[in-house]
């Protein structure tokens, strides 16, 4: 609530209620900073077997945009996502949870994944595809 109220740049009461009313009108299902429009609330829970694994670039709004870091970041990795002087690192995101950073090498030719913690087999593949598919868009046409 505290990041909506901070985005929108309206007051935190008027904020809180605003959400209030649409939770008690059954536009948005949760309260806070776990809802979900309510027309999505079926359309997610299809998709709960695969998540959904991106990777985002240095200084994305997802990171830049919220005043807390709790729901995006584990605690005891934002010194590797926000190492100071200013600098966020890219990301890797599963399910909105960054799991890790990401940098280029090789002049761009590789994309280098350094997880917080051993992916399961089907998060590393699907973070090896979005390397791939970064890779591919970041490479100069030949």
């Amino acid at each position: 609530m505290d990041d909506f109220a901070a985005w929108s740049g309206l007051p935190v009461t008027l904020a809180r209620r605003a959400w209030k009313t649409l939770a008690q009108t059954g536009s948005i299902t949760g309260y806070g900073a776990l809802s979900v429009p309510t027309e999505r609330v079926e359309e997610r829970s299809d998709r709960l077997c695969t998540p959904d694994v991106r990777m985002l670039p240095a200084y994305d709004n997802y990171l830049v945009g919220c005043r807390t870091r709790e729901l995006s970041v584990p605690a005891a990795h934002h010194r590797r996502v926000w190492p100071g002087g200013g600098v966020i690192r890219p990301t890797v995101v599963a399910d909105g949870l960054t799991i890790g950073t990401w940098a280029r090498r090789d002049a761009g030719r590789v994309v280098q994944v350094d997880s917080f913690a051993p992916l399961s087999s089907q998060v590393q593949a699907l973070v090896d595809a979005e390397a791939s598919a970064v890779t591919r868009f970041l490479q100069p046409a030949a």
